[in-house]
């Protein structure tokens, strides 16, 4: 019974412990409660305790007002173990120096400390919540820091695997977190600053950012909402600038004050260029002004100033050389804010100039249209101004470049003959300093004969332009897409019977300049041969001289040149209009280039006796050329020196390379072969059959053979006689030249 009562005094206490911990929270999470059953649990009596379930179990715990977490803890306690900080020694191995650092950093949890929201509590419901915890929480807290510690072992090994995974979801937040920024209002919000984020002076576009472009399509809503703010920044921009201006103490500053407001005409576009040139992104208003002057009606004169002015300030400091200037979509917003890489002064300093850009290339493209304006003026002076102003600008700057082209070819089918030769000069020069702009040029030009509207003179004046377009082998589609061109205007003409005019003779020039270059072009030319032959006999000297140069090329090219050809081309040696023509010097080539390709020696025989009768007439200029093209054929083809021989007195003449009479002495009919088949010195061969063609007239043929004297006005020159003949003509020539 003594020992009972002592052991139910010995619980008693126990329970009273217990309680006391409860009451005291602190004190038990800071070793207090270990203190008190060090002190009470010494003895005899706790060691019975621990070893007699029947006087120690959950049924009296609870029935002294305790839990089953305070039973759990009593039954683990061993008297001969020392307690420390709450729990027994030795239990849980004392961390080390930044040990539980490194653990946290390993499970990445501070990757996502941006994306969660904890909302704070005040201090009092915290410390109140932790105060009715009591002993219950801390034993809890003790519980879970051993289970903790136990999973940290095995969670080690898959720190490694898990590694990658949360790189890459760290990351992936990074990316829709920078992609929440551009999303953000905050990023359009307008910030009013104090300084300028543009430094006046220089060339605006050599500034930073300012080459920055894409080509991709953006975002409508985006760039809108970006316009809106560059709109704000650049307003604000420009009232800094003009505050700062207006502080500023000195005469040039009131000067030029007073002179863009209330000066004379000349000052104030000398002020307003300077002022453009010292900060060009802040004087934007003043090039606008520019351009409305030049767009008033009523003054000529003030006009005339502001597009010179302005063309100037265009050329030196407002447009770039090397290209167009972009509009306000054309940059790349989508990459704005991660180029600016979160610098607000960066981002807003590059919207400033982007819509600066804007602004002027509109501006840029009224004053385009204005001088389209200018070049329909009633004064001639004033259309060819705005004329030259229009081919400046397209000569050295891309800007607008389409629409300047299209004013100044335009300009070809002016009623003004000054004005539309201008024109075409002016556009021949294009092409000698922009050889790659040949086919944009040659496009536009046909775009313009082929409208419905055109006059017959401006046609003219485009075909004069087109066949003065020097072309080369590496531009046979150019030169195919001409002929096209030129023979579709050709059979217009010759279907109106218009042969008579010029248009048809700057036809033929074109033909002849591109022929050389095109390709695949002899069949559109063989089906205009008959109209081309047809045409020699009918129009004046010249055209007919571009009509045979283009007979002649064809046919050499096809290394067959007829006879048709050579009957036609000896006929145009005896028309009148050679001694008033402007072509003689490409009539004398056409000879030579047609004389050396012809192989009958006799036909050129016949040439070069009708040539030298024919100079005689004409003046000296001429006779000199016809000499020295005789004297070069001569070298080509020595056969032809016998004409320079003396007849022999009672003798008949004999030439070796004729041929000779049949010995049968019959009358036969001559018959004719192609002059191409004929060789120098071979004779020819009477033939069994007639040909059923020829270009001989029927009538030539009465009498048989060719006769043995020389007649000068045979239609054909391979059977007029000249092999029976000498270069008397050279006598007369010489007589002629000394009379006169």
């Amino acid at each position: 019974m003594a020992a009972k009562n002592k052991h139910r005094k010995k619980s008693k206490k126990t329970n009273e412990v217990t309680f006391q911990a409860e009451d005291n929270e602190p004190e038990a999470e800071n070793g207090g409660g270990g203190e008190e059953d060090e002190d009470l649990g010494g003895g005899e009596g706790q060691g019975k305790a621990n070893g007699d379930d029947e006087e120690f179990s959950l049924e009296e715990v609870l029935r002294l007002g305790g839990t089953r977490a305070d039973f759990v803890f009593l039954a683990g306690l061993n008297d001969t173990q020392e307690l420390v900080d709450g729990g027994k020694k030795g239990a849980i191995d004392d961390l080390e120096e930044g040990e539980l650092q490194q653990f946290i950093t390993k499970l990445g949890i501070q990757a996502y400390s941006g994306q969660q929201i904890v909302t704070d509590e005040p201090e009092s419901s915290a410390a109140a919540a932790a105060a009715a915890g009591g002993e219950k929480e801390s034993k809890k807290a003790k519980a879970k820091k051993v289970s903790a510690e136990e999973q940290s072992t095995s969670a080690q090994p898959k720190v490694s695997e898990q590694k990658k995974t949360e790189q890459k979801t760290t990351k992936d937040v990074q990316v829709s977190a920078k992609k929440k920024i551009k999303l953000n209002t905050n990023v359009f919000e307008f910030q009013q600053r104090q300084v300028l984020l543009i430094k006046p002076g220089g060339k605006w576009f050599e500034l930073e950012y300012s080459a920055e472009g894409s080509s991709e399509l953006q975002d409508s809503s985006l760039v809108s909402q970006y316009k809106t703010l560059a709109e704000q920044l650049f307003e604000a921009e420009v009232n800094i600038y003009k505050s700062k201006k207006s502080l500023q103490k000195g005469a040039n500053s009131t000067w030029m004050k007073t002179v863009v407001s209330s000066g004379v005409l000349a000052d104030r576009m000398a002020a307003m260029t300077v002022l453009i040139q010292d900060a060009p992104v802040h004087m934007l208003e003043h090039v606008e002004n520019l351009v409305s002057m030049v767009k008033k009606k009523g003054s000529r004169r003030m006009g005339l100033m502001a597009m010179d002015t302005l063309r100037e300030l265009l050329l030196s400091s407002l447009l770039p050389e090397n290209r167009k200037l972009r509009t306000f979509a054309q940059h790349p917003f989508d990459e704005l804010e991660e180029k600016a890489s979160g610098n607000r002064d960066a981002r807003d300093r590059r919207l400033i100039l982007w819509y600066f850009e804007h602004q002027l290339k509109h501006h840029v493209a009224e004053f385009v249209v204005a001088l389209d304006s200018m070049a329909h003026d009633t004064v001639a002076a004033t259309k060819a101004k705005a004329l030259a102003t229009a081919h400046e600008l397209l000569c050295s700057r891309p800007e607008q470049e389409k629409a300047l082209l299209i004013q100044v070819v335009n300009k070809l089918g002016d009623p003004e003959y000054k004005t539309a030769a201008k024109a075409s000069y002016l556009l021949e020069t294009l092409l000698h300093k922009h050889p790659n702009m040949k086919v944009v040029v040659c496009c536009e030009v046909e775009r313009l004969m082929f409208r419905p509207n055109i006059s017959p003179k401006a046609q003219y004046y485009a075909i004069c332009f087109l066949s003065q377009v020097m072309l080369s082998h590496d531009e046979t589609e150019l030169a195919t897409k001409l002929i096209t061109v030129y023979f579709s205007f050709f059979r217009a003409c010759v279907k109106k019977k218009d042969i008579e005019s010029k248009m048809l003779s700057a036809l033929l020039s074109g033909v002849n300049r591109a022929y050389p270059y095109a390709s695949a072009v002899d069949d559109k030319v063989k089906e205009q041969l008959d109209t081309l032959f047809k045409v020699v006999h009918l129009v004046k000297f010249n055209t007919a001289v571009q009509a045979l140069m283009l007979l002649f090329q064809v046919m050499d090219s096809q290394q067959s040149v007829s006879d048709r050809y050579y009957v036609t081309l000896y006929r145009k040696l005896l028309d009148p209009g050679l001694s008033s023509s402007s072509r003689q010097n490409m009539f004398l080539n056409l000879l030579y280039k047609s004389l050396k390709a012809d192989v009958a020696l006799r036909r050129v025989k016949a040439f070069v006796k009708r040539l030298l009768q024919v100079s005689a007439e004409q003046n000296a200029s001429f006779a000199c050329g016809a000499l020295f093209l005789v004297s070069e054929v001569m070298k080509s083809k020595p056969g032809l020196k016998i004409l320079l021989q003396e007849e022999k007195e009672g003798e008949e003449e004999e030439f070796k390379d004729l041929a000779e009479v049949n010995e049968d002495g019959d009358d036969e009919e001559e018959r004719f072969v192609d002059a191409d088949k004929l060789e120098e010195g071979a004779s020819t061969e009477t033939q069994e059959a007639k040909p059923t063609a020829s270009w001989v007239h029927h009538q030539n043929l009465e009498g048989g053979r060719t006769l043995q004297s020389y007649d000068p006005l045979h239609r054909n020159p391979l059977f007029c006689g000249a092999d029976h003949s000498t270069l008397w003509e050279l006598q007369r020539v010489r007589h002629n030249k000394q009379t006169h």
